[in-house]
């Protein structure tokens, strides 16, 4: 399960960057090279500590819940995992990310994020099986 949760980390640093520059042309006031240059510096520590984490544990929580579909519960926890992201950078560092909502820019590369992530673990899954 490690492995392949490095493995979906790996993969997703390299669509992630490529993507949410095309969804979010203005988010960075960057053209779309340096766009992905920044999203790439990001997303390394973010994919890799966060994500993989996270992933983690969502896989041991959906597979604990009484619910029927475990897809789903993995699915959800990882979308609000990657819209918790932003809170405590918010509450931290910048709270001005909140003037428009909670649901920002910020927490929309997130979701994004976790999205992309949750796609490609779940297409490794079908491949090793595991889910």
């Amino acid at each position: 399960m490690f492995f392949q949760k490095i493995q979906s980390a790996l993969i997703s640093l390299f669509i992630i960057p490529f993507v949410l520059p095309l969804f979010f042309p203005y988010a960075l006031d960057l053209s779309y090279g340096p766009s992905v240059a920044v999203y790439l510096l990001y997303a390394i520590p973010i994919v890799f500590i966060y994500g993989t984490f996270t992933s983690i544990l969502s896989e041991y929580i959906s597979q604990k819940t009484p619910f029927r579909s475990k897809r789903v519960t993995y699915f959800v926890f990882h979308l609000i995992a990657g819209w918790l992201f932003v809170v405590p950078y918010g509450l931290l560092f910048d709270p001005s990310i909140f003037e428009t909502g909670i649901f920002n820019l910020a927490s929309l590369l997130g979701v994004s994020s976790a999205f992309i992530f949750y796609a490609v673990d779940q297409l490794l899954g079908h491949h090793f099986k595991t889910l």
